[in-house]
């Protein structure tokens, strides 16, 4: 669950009003049990040893993480004697890989997918090539043999000579057997294993025969089970017996790959999953007919009845579908691992893979919507493209709906304060709830959306609903307490907020969220001693959650010394940093180099601070946090013209199709406009601001007029239409002096460009369009 408390920090944030009342009830609160942040177990847990040994990569992680936080740490002794203070962003800088030109990298961003896309087609062009020639070579076979009877024929009429003998002498044509094709599909109809000399395999007491399918489901099962409660060795166990019972079964792969990715194996976990795609047969899907009605109950039911809504019914099996490629699950899951470390590029890809391969696979229908939506930012056009192809998927192999579907669906739908979208995304989540009715995330994000419109009964009601069959839900209890504290101060419960943070985190200790959001509440409260002991549990908890070190530090910028505040951000970077997140850390790291750019500006240190947002600007490209920051410094310290100028990189990228094209206006495009012309006002450029809204305005109709995924009337599975954008071509201005805004066009025919030239607009309209309109005058 997102919170407030995870959004970026702003150059200036006034403190709020503490109201004493609250701070009474704080200091109550704290001096009891209730935050239990003194209290110690009493039974100490034996420490765990573990059986496996180590993988090679793993081993390889190990080690260079180790000689990373060794050389952190003797960096931050060192400085701690000398100075008393904790290193300065130019040595914290040097711990941080130096660029490396990595050929192999760049032409996998820049054309990996098209060489991929190419290979596929050479591939699939020769077999089908292939398979021409021998079709062509077994006609011609055959039209040679029979003109060469037909000859015999012709001769034997003029002679004495028995045609019967010279037909039956000739050898009669006979198909090219592939006898090890023909051997392997007859072992897998009798189930026989045969070693690589061609024998059959047998036990100690027979033959060795097809594993039974139940055998496998249970070591999955117990699998499962013992990954869901932290066992990682046992779970391990049973998926290698998994492996070993079936190598074909692509369930194990997935598993093993999962604990790999738990324990920060990234290769292996790779690896495995390319290895289960490998090795793992293709499925198939059922394909399902329409329900068939009794017509003694059509006639009994009446029109009201008609009109109720009526559970899903499984239609009866009339066929099946096989899967045009290899596992569709393992595809997404490693599009997943692929979208983790940050290769984009090959997530999408490995993402198009499985809905080719199966095109009613809904995880991957969601997986590619979420990326396209808030990784590349393509707006909500995009995903709504994905969904709507999902669930005509769905319908056309007679399948039950599937709820996460409709509740990402309404998801990307919701947009805060618009009506229209807000009524679009509570009928997407009642169709997931018809879907599942015990879906605790359908219920928890409408929920959510009611909270943020004021709508705190209708946001109880669906709370309470999960709360019902899912009580140990930590998300859902972490969004009811924040529910409840956005009510008025009149109307507001403390008591009541602080125990469902309380059970939230009784059900789930380890959630770096909750702590998060309590933490921010007591800050409201009064209490900031206790927050800061809230925020320093929930980064011990999850060393890797960017949120609660954001937080932690713009505690410490507010209410302790720069000092204290520096080593926090320091510690979060250090810790959130991602193994290939290259100079600065990866994107989880964005938030804390922009909060801390905001500390150095506010503390003066201006050179500082622009090192700063220049590291979240590489850690993420779409930071417009950041660069509203870094503006805003600019221009206040009387730097407009490099403000001006980090403006134009930020939209000239966009527009260059480096951060790839938006399909519409985005709100992060449209935010960096507003944000240019606030600075432009603030600074007394009013004519300067206005051209700035003038051609954020152009940018927008321009946008509108060439979308780059069109929505069908009926979804289409042309793949290639969704994953292909309409690349804009840029204009180029005949006159330096001259900034085109918009290009017009009009249903009568004519085409004329708007031009800015000192502040006036003029129309460039042809002599001859000039000509007809004088003697339309006329």
């Amino acid at each position: 669950m997102t919170t407030d408390s995870s959004r970026d920090v702003q150059p200036s944030q006034p403190r709020r009003h503490v109201d004493p009342a609250r701070v009474r009830i704080s200091n109550k609160l704290s001096s009891s049990s209730k935050l239990n942040t003194s209290s110690k177990p009493t039974n100490k847990r034996r420490k765990y040893s573990r059986k496996l040994p180590l993988t090679p990569t793993e081993k390889a992680a190990s080690i260079a993480r180790q000689r990373r936080q060794s050389q952190y740490e003797k960096m931050r002794l060192l400085s701690l004697n000398i100075t008393n203070e904790p290193p300065s962003i130019w040595s914290f800088e040097s711990l941080f890989p130096s660029p490396v030109l990595d050929e192999k990298s760049i032409s996998e961003d820049l054309f990996g997918s098209r060489m991929r896309e190419e290979e596929v087609s050479q591939r699939r062009r020769g077999r089908y090539e292939k398979t021409f020639e021998e079709n062509r070579g077994v006609v011609a076979d055959s039209d040679f043999k029979f003109d060469k009877i037909n000859s015999t024929d012709a001769a034997s009429a003029g002679t004495s000579v028995n045609t019967t003998t010279d037909a039956a002498a000739a050898p009669p044509y006979q198909e090219k057997v592939d006898k090890t094709l023909t051997r392997m599909v007859q072992d897998r109809m009798s189930g026989l294993t045969r070693n690589p000399d061609g024998s059959v395999q047998f036990k100690e007491r027979g033959r060795r025969d097809a594993p039974i399918p139940m055998n496998l489901d249970r070591l999955n099962y117990f699998a499962k089970k013992d990954m869901s409660h932290g066992k990682l060795e046992e779970a391990q166990q049973f998926y290698l017996r998994a492996i070993g019972t079936d190598p074909t079964d692509g369930r194990a792969y997935l598993g093993l790959s999962r604990i790999a990715q738990r324990r920060g194996d990234l290769e292996y976990a790779r690896s495995l999953l390319k290895q289960g795609i490998q090795k793992s047969v293709w499925g198939f899907i059922e394909v399902r007919g329409p329900v068939e009605q009794d017509r003694d109950s059509k006639s009994r039911n009446s029109s009201r009845d008609n009109n109720k809504k009526k559970p899903w019914r499984e239609g009866p099996v009339i066929g099946t579908i096989r899967d045009n490629g290899p596992n569709p699950f393992l595809l997404q899951a490693l599009g997943a691992l692929e979208q983790k470390t940050g290769n984009i590029g090959a997530a999408e890809d490995y993402y198009l893979q499985a809905l080719r391969s199966r095109p009613s696979h809904a995880a991957a229908w969601v997986a590619l919507a979420q990326l396209r939506t808030k990784e590349l930012r393509q707006g909500a056009r995009a995903g709504r493209v994905c969904y709507q192809s999902a669930e005509h998927e769905l319908k056309r192999i007679g399948a039950k709906p599937n709820a996460f579907v409709y509740t990402a669906w309404a998801r990307n739908e919701y947009v805060k304060g618009d009506e229209a979208t807000i009524r679009r995304a509570r009928e997407l989540y009642q169709l997931a709830l018809d879907a599942d009715p015990n879906c605790s995330t359908a219920y928890l994000q409408l929920g959510a959306m009611e909270s943020e419109c004021g709508n705190f009964e209708r946001a109880r009601e669906c709370f309470e609903k999960v709360l019902k069959f899912d009580r140990r839900n930590s998300r859902v209890l972490q969004a009811y307490a924040i529910m409840e504290s956005r009510r008025s101060r009149e109307e507001v419960d403390s008591r009541k907020v602080l125990d469902l943070f309380e059970k939230a985190l009784k059900a789930n200790s380890r959630d770096a969220g909750v702590y998060q959001a309590y933490a921010l509440y007591v800050k409201e409260l009064g209490d900031i001693e206790s927050a800061r002991d809230l925020l320093r549990k929930g980064t011990e908890v999850n060393k890797r959650h960017a949120a609660a070190w954001q937080a932690w530090g713009v505690l410490e910028t507010d209410y302790s010394t720069a000092k204290i505040a520096r080593d926090v951000f320091q510690q979060g970077i250090w810790a959130c940093a991602q193994p290939g997140g290259g100079q600065s850390g990866g994107r989880r790291c964005a938030r804390l180099w922009q909060a801390w750019g905001c500390l150095e500006a506010r503390e003066g240190e201006h050179a500082a601070a622009r090192r700063c947002f220049s590291r979240a600007l590489d850690a993420d490209p779409r930071n417009v946090a950041a660069v509203t920051a870094w503006t805003s410094m600019e221009a206040d310290i009387g730097n407009l013209s490099d403000a001006r100028s980090i403006f134009q990189k930020q939209l000239t990228l966009y527009l260059a199709g480096t951060l790839k094209l938006f399909p519409a206006p985005s709100n992060d495009k449209m935010a960096i406009w507003r944000a240019w012309e606030i600075t432009e006002e603030r600074t007394g450029n009013s004519r300067a601001a206005q051209i700035v809204f003038q051609r954020s305005m152009s940018d927008s109709m321009s946008a509108n007029e060439e979308e780059a995924i069109p929505v069908p009337a009926r979804p289409n599975l042309d793949l290639n239409v969704i994953t292909t954008p309409k690349e804009e071509k840029p204009v180029r201005n005949q006159s330096k002096e001259k900034v085109e805004l918009s290009r017009l066009s009009k249903e009568g025919g004519w085409d004329s460009d708007v031009w800015m030239n000192n502040g006036s607009i003029e129309g460039k309209v042809s002599a001859k369009m000039m000509k007809k309109l004088l003697e339309k005058r006329k």
